[in-house]
Formats: structure tokens, sequence, C-alpha cells
């Protein structure tokens, strides 16, 4: 869940090992030394030198909002440490119900997205910027506003000040595609989804897959993310999980049925899983969309 990483700039230089013919002379006179703000020695490239003063003549913070403002299936955003939004593209500002993105600066998620959604990403947000811990292409299911649900895939990075502290995130998730009209045509492999899709309480391995299609492992992989843009693993999770979510919604299965129902062992691994890909437990899922069955 949490779905909403592009890196910004940093006006520090970098340390680095460098060959001699690309070290440049600094103000000291010398090739390739000059001091940081600790007085450390630093080697300095030509490179270094053309990233500061294409830093020092920007005339506002360097975030690419406005690059992924034409990316319709793209959420871009950068978030400042307390985890309020510093900048967005025009389609985080649509999801939301925004006529601009400005309206979003200065909000945070809880501010932004309704009940437990906003709590969720917070949470998320607080992990990467407390624990440096990024983020870095995983498969959600996002819980839209008004009941929409979409799958997408998530990255978030920290972002690093001169004194290397953390001052920030910035992130992307990017929808993905649902299956394209073609697949029905694709012989061998649209029979192998379907086999998926037949099986899903079974234990299905990768390589009975491969060989079902009459591929490797390696080259269904491939074929699976040019259709669906996920790995064969990721996409068995989606499988599942978007069965449960069917299930969770119209029907009165209990969760153990369910976990069971869609492939796995028991009731705690099903919801170490569903929670990890939509955010909330089978029960809170259920709860949000059938209040009748909070009792």
């Amino acid at each position: 869940m949490a779905c909403e990483s592009a890196p910004t700039c940093s006006s520090s230089h970098h340390c680095a090992s460098v060959r001699h013919d690309r070290l440049v002379r600094t103000g000291s006179g010398e090739p390739g030394i000059g001091k940081s703000a600790r007085g450390t020695l630093l080697l300095v490239t030509r490179g270094d030198q053309a990233r500061a003063r294409f830093l020092k003549a920007l005339g506002r913070p360097f975030v690419y909002e406005d690059l992924f403002d034409s990316i319709v299936d793209t959420v871009f955003f950068v978030k400042d440490v307390e985890g309020r939004y510093v900048a967005v593209n025009r389609t985080l500002a649509n999801r939301t119900g925004r006529a601009r993105k400005d309206e979003l600066i200065g909000l945070t998620a809880v501010e932004v997205f309704p009940g437990i959604l906003g709590k969720l990403i917070a949470a998320q947000d607080k992990a990467v910027l407390e624990e440096r811990r990024p983020i870095h292409g995983k498969l959600e299911l996002h819980l839209y506003p008004g009941g929409v649900e979409g799958w997408c895939l998530t990255w978030k990075e920290p972002i690093v000040g001169a004194d290397n502290t953390i001052i920030g995130l910035s992130g992307i998730s990017r929808d993905l595609q649902s299956p394209p009209a073609s697949v029905g045509q694709m012989g061998s492999l649209s029979r192998t989804i379907d086999h998926i899709h037949r099986n899903i309480d079974a234990h299905l391995r990768i390589a009975d897959l491969a060989e079902r299609t009459g591929l490797s492992a390696y080259q269904l992989d491939l074929r699976i993310r040019g259709l669906f843009g996920v790995s064969v693993r990721q996409y068995l999770v989606r499988a599942r999980i978007e069965l449960a979510c069917s299930r969770l919604r119209h029907t009165e299965q209990s969760i153990s049925r369910i976990a069971l129902d869609c492939g796995y062992a028991d009731q705690a691994a099903f919801t170490r899983q569903f929670r990890k890909s939509v955010g909330l437990t089978p029960w809170q899922y259920q709860k949000l969309h059938r209040p009748d069955m909070a009792a």
C-alpha cells in the first residue's frame, strides 16, 4: 500500500577516487586538491566544478517535478524531513482532487489521504526518513480516495543534506498496466497465465510454469515483465492478493478459508503478505470495504 524515486541534486562535492587525467586545479594551485567544510582534503574533478557552477546558477531547487507532469501513469513527489510535500507532479494533484499542484505543498500524507491510508503512507515515509531505508520497486495495491484500487511499483529514496543528515525524501509510484487485450492470442503464454489463475490455491513453482510455457525461467520472466511490468514472482503475488481482495469484499468466507484458497499455507502467512502488499491486514481491508462485517 502507500503508493504515492527520482533523486534530487545536492550542491556538495563528492569524494571520489579519480584518474589523474581528470584532476583539475583548485584555488590552492595544487592539481585536484581542495578542502571540505570540515577541513578534509578532497579530490576535485572537472565534473565536480561543472556541477557546482550549474547548481549555483539555478533559480530554484532542481527537483524534476515539471518533467513528470506529462506522465499520467506515474506519481512523483518530494517531501521534507517532516513528511510535508515540497514538490509534486500534476498526476498526484489530479488523483487527490486538487486543481493545482501548489494546493498540496506543505501538507502531509495524513492531511491528503483520508483515514488509515494517510497513516500508512506516513509510516512508510518515517521508515525512509529515520532509518535511511530506501524502497525499491515495491509492489503495492494503492487504495485511492473514493474506493478506487490500482497496483503500482513504488520507489522512495532519502535525500541527504550537505552535513550528511536526512533532509527529506523523493519518490515515484508507477501504475502497472492491466493485461492487454492481445493476451488471449499469445498461445502457450496465455495458457500458462490461465493455469496460474485456475490453480492459484496450489504451490506454483516458477520452473514448472516456465516448462509449461516452453521457455526458460529467465525467458518467462522477460515475457511477463513485458506484459505486466512485474516479475513472475510479483505477478503471482498480485494474482493472489487480487483474488483475496475480491473474496474479502464480496463473500462471507472466513479469512483462514480465503488464505487457503489463495495459495497460502496458513492465515499467518497470508496476513503477512497481504499487509506487505496492501498496507492493511485482511480484517482491516474488509472493514474498510464492508463496515457491516466489522463486528
